[in-house]
C-alpha cells in the first residue's frame, strides 16, 4: 500500500498536475530516474490507462496499419469525400510533408505532374515559409522533359513543365537543376547519346544522391499521363497493357505485383531507374483516387515508395486486398 501511494502521488503530479519529471523529482526529493521508471511502472501495472479522443473523421488507425503491412516510414490519409476536397488535402500533406522533413545541404528530387503541381501551389501559400531558414538546397528532377502539345491547356502544359522544378526551388530558395533532354528518344542510341552528355549525367547523379524523392503514381487506363502526356503511340500503351503494366512510377511501368515491365518502351526511356530510386532513404508516393487502386498497390508491393499519401477509400482497398 505504501508503494501505491507513491505511485498514485507520482502519476497525480504528472498527469493531472502537469508537472515535469524533474520537477516531481526535486518535490519528493528523488532522482528524475525514479520518476520515469515510476511512471513506467503505473502504465504497466494499470494505474494509468491512456485513451486518445480522435477527432471526427481521422484516419490514423487505418494509417497504422498501411504503415504496418507494407513497412512504410509513414502513411498520410486524407479523409475528406468530395472531390475538389481530396485534391486540396492530398496536396496539403504533400506540401506539408516536404515542409516538415527539410533541411540544410539536402537534395530534394521530383517528378510531374498534376497532383504535384497542386502541392507546389500549396506550398508556396504555406506560412511557415516565413520562418524558413534552409542552405544549400537542390532541387532536382527524377526523369528528362516532357514535351506537351501546345493545344493543350495550358496548366496541363505547366504540370510536366519544368517549371515545377524552378518554383519548388525558388519558393524554399533552393538550387535548381534541369535534365535539357526529351523524356521519350527516338531511339536506344538516342537514349545513350543523351545519358552521355556530361549536363545529364550531373543531374541524374544528384537525383541518385537526393535524400527525399516526391512522386505521382499513374495509371494504365484511357487517364494514363503517358497517353494524354502524348509520351508514347498507342500501340506501345496497349502493348505495355496486355503485358499486364498496371501502374507507372517515373514513367515505369509496373505489373500488380511490382515487376517492372519488361518492354522496348524501357530502352527509350530516360528516368531515374528503379533500382536507383529505391536507394533513396524517403520515398514519397503521392496518388489517390479508386482508379489509381491497383496502379498505387503494385507501386507499394514493389517497394519503390516507403512514405505514402492517399485517400480514405483506397487505403481501406489496400489493407483489404492485402489480408
Amino acid at each position: 500500500m505504501r508503494e501505491e501511494r507513491f505511485i498514485i502521488k507520482v502519476v497525480e503530479m504528472h498527469y493531472k498536475q502537469g508537472m515535469s519529471q524533474q520537477e516531481i523529482g526535486k518535490k519528493l526529493n528523488v532522482s528524475r530516474t525514479t520518476i520515469s521508471r515510476t511512471l513506467a511502472q503505473a502504465k504497466r501495472e494499470g494505474y494509468v490507462q491512456i485513451k486518445i479522443n480522435y477527432p471526427e473523421g481521422s484516419a490514423i488507425n487505418l494509417e497504422e496499419q498501411l504503415e504496418k503491412k507494407f513497412q512504410l516510414k509513414e502513411a498520410v490519409i486524407a479523409s475528406a469525400q468530395d472531390d475538389k476536397e481530396r485534391k486540396e488535402e492530398i496536396a496539403f500533406y504533400a506540401s506539408d510533408y516536404l515542409l516538415r522533413t527539410l533541411k540544410n545541404h539536402m537534395t530534394v528530387a521530383l517528378t510531374r505532374g498534376v497532383t504535384l503541381q497542386t502541392m507546389v501551389e500549396y506550398l508556396g501559400k504555406d506560412v511557415r515559409l516565413k520562418f524558413l531558414k534552409t542552405d544549400d538546397v537542390n532541387v532536382v528532377p527524377l526523369m528528362a522533359a516532357t514535351n506537351i502539345s501546345i493545344s493543350a491547356e495550358k496548366s496541363y502544359r505547366m504540370a510536366y513543365s519544368n517549371y515545377l522544378i524552378e518554383e519548388v526551388a525558388r519558393i524554399i530558395n533552393g538550387n535548381s537543376y534541369q535534365m535539357l533532354a526529351p523524356q521519350y528518344v527516338t531511339s536506344p542510341e538516342a537514349k545513350e547519346v543523351f545519358l552521355k552528355e556530361e549536363s545529364i549525367k550531373e543531374v541524374f547523379d544528384l537525383a541518385k544522391k537526393a535524400d527525399i524523392a516526391v512522386a505521382g503514381i499513374g495509371t494504365l487506363d484511357h487517364n494514363s499521363a503517358l497517353i494524354n502526356a502524348e509520351l508514347i503511340p498507342m500501340e506501345e500503351f496497349e502493348r505495355l497493357q496486355k503485358k499486364g503494366g498496371t501502374g507507372e512510377i517515373l514513367s515505369h511501368v509496373v505489373d500488380k505485383d511490382g515487376n517492372l515491365i519488361e518492354d522496348e518502351f524501357e530502352q527509350h526511356l530516360i528516368s531515374l531507374d528503379l533500382e536507383d530510386l529505391k536507394k533513396i532513404p524517403i520515398r514519397v508516393g503521392v496518388a489517390y483516387g479508386m482508379d489509381k487502386k491497383d496502379a498505387i498497390l503494385g507501386v507499394l508491393r514493389g517497394g519503390y515508395i516507403n512514405v505514402l499519401i492517399t485517400d480514405e477509400d483506397v487505403a481501406k482497398y489496400l489493407i483489404e486486398e492485402t489480408e
